[in-house]
Formats: structure tokens, sequence, C-alpha cells
């Protein structure tokens, strides 16, 4: 049997694994080495692709011009080896103990691919680089990630640094190996080569060239393990990557990682006749795409928190090697200025916790880490100084909650404190990639703690998981007969179409105030498989400052027939408890903030709650994107009405402080259908209602019979 290991990594943590087995090992007669007519062919390619004017290039030009094909060899690897006019990253990082521990699995020949920390040992360190272990793998669903994602050679970063503090020729030996039997396996597409089981996927290709690799050719390039065969060999693959990059290419944020690596290779090896066009062909297009990626309120078209930074970190490391290699003259003028508005977006959006909402795919993105990129490009943003140095310097804006009227979406804010309340309303179009059936969405951080959540829609996998957190049915949306939305996801002319990216202001009916934020959407498009439309959903969401959020859900049949309408609530807890008399949910985690979820109007309204459900349906689980585990209980609240005619689900949440106890008394629904009256233990009283058309209105009254706050939204 071979062995596969399933482990959990946490940086600055030491490793810890425990052993899983493969029914199934990779392919043994993968091969491992070159031959000989090999390596002379990708010697030649390298010779011919050099300028030979140079004039450190003499020996080597004159070797070439002797026929003297060893002497040329041994000129132009003592050249790489010894090459002092090209500088690369200027930080040195150390080696950590979770590095020294990569670097001796790989020794074994013990790698992980994909994110998600799964790993294989090869059968006697013979690496098959088309090995999918993810489809071996009992109870782990298939993933192409893995496969495609061992081609980025994460692990010569930990190797290189072994071998820098070490000077133990193991590591070099394993980097040899494993870039010798990659460049054996792999040869170079002819074609764009996005499918399962390429190795030449154009995102590796350019990853590999911005990071993985320039970080191994300084690491080992004088390692007596390589030879000079050896050496000129990697630089070969530096070549093909190249002219493959620079000859497929693809878009969005695709295209920032593919250019990145073309403008790296060509900025790591000048001495390439293509390499001068190389850099300006990549950073004139990324130029044109900081330019026209992004909407003018500063999301990418994807619409994806977590890839708005794979875009702008990848734009952004154009001028990063630029100025590694004294080569930002060469950048087109103003190149960075369009991405200001990219990181503004962010912080527009930033929850009370320093991490982004997870719309449409999405990883933890913790922002103080990310505007360190923001700063060093945007040095005058006293407010990016804010966020990187999370408070310790620059200033908060001057705006708390704000509407991005491209992007379509609200956010929500009592405060910058990291214990504001904090809600997040997704109400625009698709997006043009990594797309969630999810729209009127809301997330909802209770003073500082995430409690309605979106986990991000899961790993990139092939799974009832996957399908489940990308879809309404895993998303905070309500669902209509059963049926979950289901907007087109692709289209002819996806820039100029409304669905995917929004072409003009997106009118969200946007109100802000000292007292009140609210902002309205609509889905009126289509449910299931085919598409249908038993009704259009009308979401309104006001805030009530600081402490109060209601919901209001008109829904509208587009016959006469009886539908069920279901509103989904996702808590990242499982300690909830629902009140019989008021039917309110609340979360119940000791000494944290929590919340109460109440429906306000609850006349024939089945309320229930489920965690770690599977069967009938999935119903309550945090679906984490690239963890382990990936599946964490959580709990799914469902509201469900039915009826003929239009319909009106009305909710209140109130958010509590580590400590507090539900406050909600009892609820009382009145005759007019649309309103109720909320009666709290200490004799306030909140009169909600949620009239007409559009709009919701609150008036408090305060335990003492004094008028407290009062709020009439979207009314006029």
């Amino acid at each position: 049997m071979r062995s596969i290991v399933l482990m959990s990594i946490v940086l600055g943590f030491l490793l810890s694994a425990g052993q899983l087995s493969s029914a199934q090992g990779s392919n043994a007669s993968a091969p491992q080495n070159l031959t000989a007519d090999q390596i002379r062919q990708r010697e030649t390619e390298v010779l011919d692709a050099l300028d030979l004017t140079h004039p450190e290039l003499a020996k080597v030009a004159a070797a070439v011009k002797a026929n003297n094909a060893a002497g040329a060899e041994k000129a132009l690897a003592a050249y790489f080896r010894t090459r002092d006019s090209v500088h690369w990253n200027p930080v040195t990082e150390p080696l950590t103990d979770r590095d020294k521990t990569l670097a001796d699995w790989a020794v074994e020949g013990k790698l992980e691919g994909g994110q998600t920390p799964y790993f294989y040992t090869f059968p006697n360190g013979q690496i098959d680089w088309y090995y999918n272990a993810t489809e071996h793998m009992e109870g782990v669903a298939p993933d192409n990630e893995w496969q495609w994602q061992l081609s980025r050679m994460a692990i010569w970063g930990p190797l290189g640094r072994a071998y820098r503090d070490t000077h133990d020729e193991r590591y070099a030996q394993a980097f040899r190996h494993e870039m010798i039997s990659w460049v054996a396996q792999c040869p170079v597409a002819d074609h764009v080569d996005n499918v399962p089981g390429s190795t030449w996927r154009t995102i590796e290709a350019g990853i590999r060239m911005g990071g993985s690799w320039p970080a191994a050719f300084f690491a080992f390039r004088n390692s007596p393990s390589l030879s000079d065969a050896d050496l000129i060999v990697f630089v070969s693959a530096f070549l093909e990557h190249g002219r493959y990059l620079r000859h497929n290419n693809t878009r969005l944020n695709f295209l920032t990682m593919e250019m990145s690596g073309l403008y790296a290779v060509g900025a790591l090896f000048p001495e390439f006749k293509e390499a001068a066009d190389w850099r300006a062909f990549a950073a004139d297009k990324l130029a044109a795409e900081a330019r026209t990626q992004f909407l003018p309120d500063g999301a990418q078209d994807e619409l994806s928190t977590e890839y708005q930074n794979v875009a702008l970190g990848n734009i952004l490391k154009i001028p990063q090697i630029a100025r590694w290699t004294g080569r930002l003259a060469e950048l087109p003028a103003g190149y960075t200025a369009p991405l200001e508005k990219g990181y503004e977006y962010q912080l527009d959006i930033m929850a009370p916790d320093r991490f982004n909402p997870k719309y449409n795919n999405g990883l933890p993105q913790y922002l103080p880490n990310v505007f360190k990129l923001a700063v060093e490009n945007f040095p005058n943003r006293e407010d990016f100084q804010w966020v990187a140095t999370d408070g310790a310097q620059g200033h908060p804006p001057a705006y708390t909650s704000v509407y991005l009227n491209r992007a379509g979406e609200a956010a929500m804010r009592s405060d910058w404190s990291r214990q504001a309340n904090y809600i997040g309303f997704r109400l625009g179009p698709l997006g043009m990639g990594h797309q969630h059936q999810s729209k009127l969405e809301v997330v909802v951080w209770a003073y500082g703690r995430p409690v309605v959540f979106n986990a991000g829609g899961g790993s990139y996998e092939k799974s009832k998981w996957r399908t489940w957190a990308t879809s309404s049915y895993g998303a905070n949306c309500m669902i209509i007969d059963g049926l979950g939305q289901n907007r087109s996801t692709v289209s002819n002319d996806p820039w100029h179409d409304p669905d995917l990216i929004s072409q003009g202001p997106i009118d969200g009916h946007w109100q802000s105030n000292a007292v009140f934020d609210f902002a309205s959407g609509i889905y009126d498009e289509g449910y299931g498989p085919d598409r249908v439309r038993p009704a259009s959903q009308q979401r309104d969401v006001l805030f009530l400052k600081p402490d109060i959020f209601i919901v209001a859900d008109r829904v509208r049949p587009n016959d006469a027939q009886s539908h069920t309408y279901q509103d989904r609530w996702q808590l990242l807890t499982t300690s909830t408890r629902i009140d019989p008399a008021t039917h309110a949910l609340e979360t119940t985690d000791a000494g944290l903030p929590n919340m109460v979820i109440v429906p306000l109007l609850s006349h024939n309204l089945e309320v229930r709650s489920a965690s770690a459900q599977e069967t009938p349906e999935i119903l309550g689980w945090n679906v984490r994107k690239d963890m382990d585990p990936q599946n964490v209980p959580a709990t799914t609240l469902l509201h469900t009405l039915s009826g003929a005619g239009p319909r009106l689900l009305l909710t209140l949440m109130i958010p509590l402080k580590p400590g507090e106890q539900n406050p909600v008394l009892h609820v009382t629904q009145l005759r007019d259908g649309h309103s109720a009256a909320v009666t709290f233990t200490n004799g306030r009283r909140l009169l909600i209602s949620s009239p007409g058309d559009r709009g919701i209105s609150v008036q408090e009254t305060l335990p003492d019979g004094s008028r407290g706050r009062i709020a009439r939204a979207g009314t006029g």
C-alpha cells in the first residue's frame, strides 16, 4: 500500500500528520530523466534564444562560434552561476520548523498538491506530475486543483531555505530531481491547456514564473548537485514558459497571473532576445487591465473578494519585480494609479474583524496583511495605513456605511471598531467568474463576531458540499417552491451583459444618515434547473443604528397558485435555542457576542433549525475552502411560509453583547399584515412595519415611555 498523509498545516506551528492509505499509486513508468539528445536540443534552443552580443556572454559567443558545444555549456553555466546583474527579492525569509519538515518530506518524495493539505508519498520518490491523489483517497472528493497545483512547486521555497541554512545537498538533490522529472514528463503545450490533468494550465505557468521558479534558480544555481547541463535545462524551461505565456493568455484574474509570470521571465533573463518584448507585452497588458478589470467603485469584474486580491497582487507584482531589477522606467505612465480604487473598495466593505465578507468564491482575507501592498504603492492614503497597521497609524474613513453602486453591495456598520455591528448586503450581478447563486444575500457581524455567515463556497472539488455551498441553499437567501436561484453564468458578450457586470449605477434605493441605513434589491430571474419564474423577491434591509437589523422580504407570485417561500439564515454556531412563544432563535455561545433572530409575522410561519444534517438535504454546515476538516457543523435557520398571492416575511436581528440574554419578551403581529409590535424585557418597545411596495419603518418607545429612534426608509 502506498501512503497518503492527510495533514492540517498551521503557520507558525509544528506539523502533525495522520496516515491514510491509497489502493492506487502513481505511474511508476513516468520518466524521471532526460535523454542526452533532449539535453542537447534544449541547450541549442537556449543558445539560439540568447543575444550573444552582450559583453558578459563573450566567452559563450566565442565557444559557439568555434562550434565548441562543451565549452559553450560550461561558459554559459558559469555565467548564470555567478551573474550579479539581476537582483531578485531582497526579503530574506527565515527557515521555519514548517519549512524544515516540508523540505525533509520532499527529500522522501512526499509532496502536497492543491491547497487543501493532502500529502502523497510517491513510491521510491518517482514523481508522476499527472497523478491526482484526491482521486484515490477514501472519503475525499476528487479535486482537479491537487494535480494542477502540484506543478506550482510551492515546496521549492522551503527546499531553498533549508539548503541556504544547512548546505545539505540532499535538498538540492531533491530540487534537481523534481525539476528534471517535471521537464522530462511535461512538454510545453502549443495551446491554452486549461483542462483537468494539465501541467500547463496558464495560471500555474504564470505562478511558477513569478514565484517558486525564480526563487529556486537563485537558491540552487551554485549547488554542486546541479550539473552545468542541469542548470541550462532549467533555464530552457524558463524560455519555454516565456514563449508559452506570450502567446497563450486568457482574461480576468487568470490573465494577471499569466502576465506577471511573463514579466518575471523577461526580467530574470534579460539576455533572451525576446525578453524586452515579453516585459513590454506583459506590462502593457496589465496596465490596460488595471483600467478595465475594475469597476468605477473598485470591485473587480469577478465580484469575488478573494480574486479581487489575486488580480491586484499580480498586477502590482510587475512594478515590484521592476523595482528589484531596476526597470521601473519601463512601465507605462500611471501604471498603478487605477488600482487605488481596488483597495478602497475592500476598505469600504471590510467587516469589524478586519476580514472581507466572502462574496462569490472566497478564502478569508485578513486586510491588515493585504493592505501592506496597498501602502507600499499608495503611501499617501492614511486610511490604507490605518488598515495595514490595524489602527496603529493613519485614521479610518470619515464615513461609516457605504453603498457601492456598480458592485451592488452595501456595507452598513455602527462604527469602525473591532466591536462594531455590521451587515453586508449583496444585491448586484453575478460577476464574470467564481459565481455563487446568492443575490440578495446578507452577512452579519454582532459586536465584531461573524454570526450570519457565508463560508466562501468550499474547495474546488466535485462534491455535494461544493454544489450546496455555492448555491442559494447554502446562502442567506430565499428558496421558492424548494428551488434555488439559477442565473445564467455565461454570456456571448460578458463585458456588456448586465446580469454579469453592471453597465451603469445600480439603484439600491440607498439611504444613509445618523439614524439608519437602508438598501433594497430585487431578484426576478429563474429558479431551479429549468429557470422557472414562480415569483419575484424584493429584499429591503434596514440598519437602525447602532444595534437593530431588519430584513423585509416581499414576494410577488407570477400566477394565482399557492407557493412556498423559505428564508434561510446560515449561523456560524451550533449553540442555539428557539423560544416557543416568540419563535425567536438565540445563539448561545458563552463569553461571545450572540444574536437573536426574530420572525415578526409568524402567522402560518414554520420556524425550525438544523445542524450537521446531510439527509434529506444538507443543512447546518460551514463548508470551508481548502481547510481540514473542510466541513464543520453550523446551523441553518429556516423560516417557511406558504400561500397564494403576495407574501411578506419580516425578520428582526438583534446583536447581543457577551453575557446578554434574549431581550424579546413577546411579539404581536398586527392585523394589517405588515406590522408587528415587539416588547422587550426592560419595557422598551419597537413598532416595525413594512407597508406598500418598498420600505421599512420603525418607531421606538423607551422604557420610560419617551420616544426613541424613528426611521422611515424606502417609503418615498
